[in-house]
């Protein structure tokens, strides 16, 4: 993000992100637990290793798009391009890549693709506290413009905020 900070010409980050250890420590060692099966899990070709390479594919694609809208936005609340769909596309990015190496892993192995999985679970539930944080962030730094936007675009991909049912008023 540091070149996608300079190519914009501003900073958007959560300073208490870098102050919180827990956080910090969490999302490192669970990441590098991550990393330490994946490397140790052999690859076999196979169906479910092809699908994971198409969703390696389209996590690059999604990063992509990401990075160029945070580029274009210039200043302030990034809210064009694929950030019109969702409010975390480089997160739902990561959980693809999650999502594929757990489909390698089980091609090698059930017992390798089920370790994956507990791993993966456990650092998407570490990411949506850091999202939630995040959200924390920019509705004190943005106010009315993120709540607006909050409610427009989903959290995730597809998985849109309900609004509150309010009960029609009825006249006779």
């Amino acid at each position: 993000m540091e070149i996608a900070d300079k190519l914009r010409g501003a900073r958007i980050e959560n300073k208490e992100d870098h102050r919180n250890v827990k956080i910090s420590v969490v999302s490192g060692l669970s990441l590098l637990v991550f990393l330490i099966v994946t490397m140790y899990t052999p690859i076999v070709i196979g169906t479910l290793f092809w699908i994971g390479c198409f969703l390696i594919i389209l996590v690059g694609i999604i990063y992509v798009l990401a990075i160029i809208a945070f580029v274009k936005s210039k200043k302030g609340l990034t809210t064009i391009g694929i950030y019109k769909m969702s409010r975390n596309p480089m997160y739902i990015a990561m959980f693809l890549l999650f999502i594929a190496f757990i489909l390698m892993a089980w091609n090698a192995s059930s017992i390798m693709g089920i370790l994956t999985l507990i791993i993966a679970l456990f650092n998407m539930i570490v990411i949506h506290w850091m999202v939630l944080g995040e959200e924390h962030f920019l509705e004190n730094k943005y106010k009315k413009q993120y709540s607006k936007y909050k409610q427009n675009v989903p959290r995730y991909l597809l998985f849109k905020r309900r609004q509150k049912y309010e009960k029609p008023e009825y006249t006779f």
